[in-house]
């Protein structure tokens, strides 16, 4: 279907350190996009968090994550973001 597309190198991605489990994982994985997704959502004010991850104003949106992915996803991402905060420097007024 994408003939003229070439494949990533998987080979040559970088391992880096996730601040979520500690350990060493690739920056082509899922789970470096799960957290660069955790960091974003982290860097948002507490009413834009809010309303993208349940719809914005009081009334919920179709387009919000928890139309697309569900409530499970979001109580999930939720305590992703608890726990970025909770181990990482990039957010230190938030956690003191």
């Amino acid at each position: 279907m994408f003939y003229n597309r070439t494949p990533r190198d998987l080979a040559g991605s970088a391992p880096v350190k996730s601040v979520l489990t500690g350990e060493l994982i690739s920056n082509a994985s899922e789970e470096f996009r799960h957290e660069r997704e955790v960091e974003f959502l982290c860097s948002l004010s507490p009413d834009c968090l809010e309303n993208i991850l349940t719809g914005f104003g009081r009334r919920a949106s179709h387009r919000s994550i928890t139309a697309i992915r569900g409530p499970a996803e979001v109580r999930f991402l939720r305590s992703q973001i608890i726990l970025f905060r909770l181990r990482s420097d990039a957010v230190p007024a938030l956690v003191r």
